[in-house]
């Protein structure tokens, strides 16, 4: 088979697979009432494990609701030395402080991202669809460059299973959420599929 065959059948499956949950249907739940799960953090720490390629962080997150509505996300080790501090604000997201190992664009971007996403930072629930299988909903929103952000709900408990962004053909990220109370979930693992990169999220009991 001549290397011009070749591609042009390889180009002819991609475009002939599915997507990626063409098994959903649509539902007539409103999109809006995924408001009513949006966690209610005032004051909570998680103890944290983060494996960005192969370069384990370990430590405390703090995730505290401020009075002026905006949201700080503080990571630090065992003695309280920052590895970053973001504040997730009502008009913008800012960078108090960041460790140089991961002081990257690309690195921020994603952490923004990731926190954003368990966060619902800045979620228009009014652009939301709402689909179902079998007994989730899957409450979907438009996500960055060209991605959707899915809300994957327990439609029998109502509470938030899994969060995921993807494309139309793949899922970049995954978020398992465990055992909420007050929306806010005990554990969480979130898990990147595209390449390497892990956080674990333990809730201390204050």
């Amino acid at each position: 088979m001549s290397k011009f065959r070749l591609i042009s059948l390889l180009l002819l499956l991609s475009a002939c697979s599915g997507h990626l949950y063409e098994e959903l249907h649509s539902s007539p739940e409103s999109a809006k009432t995924l408001a009513s799960l949006k966690p209610e953090s005032s004051n909570v720490l998680y103890r944290t494990e983060v494996d960005i390629m192969g370069r384990p962080l370990s430590g405390l997150l703090m995730i505290k609701a401020l009075a002026d509505g905006s949201t700080r996300v503080v990571f630090t080790n065992e003695i309280g030395v920052k590895f970053f501090d973001f504040s997730f604000g009502k008009q913008k997201f800012e960078v108090i402080s960041c460790i140089d190992q991961l002081n990257k664009k690309m690195v921020i971007n994603q952490l923004r991202q990731d926190i954003g996403a368990i966060l619902m930072y800045q979620l228009d629930f009014a652009k939301g669809q709402v689909y179902q299988l079998k007994d989730e909903l899957y409450y979907r929103f438009p996500g960055e460059k060209a991605t959707w952000l899915y809300y994957i709900t327990d439609g029998k408990q109502h509470t938030i299973k899994r969060i995921e962004n993807t494309t139309d053909k793949k899922k970049k990220l995954v978020v398992e959420l465990f055992n909420p109370i007050n929306n806010v979930a005990d554990s969480i693992f979130l898990d990147h599929k595209l390449y390497k990169f892990s956080i674990s999220l333990k809730k201390i009991k204050q």
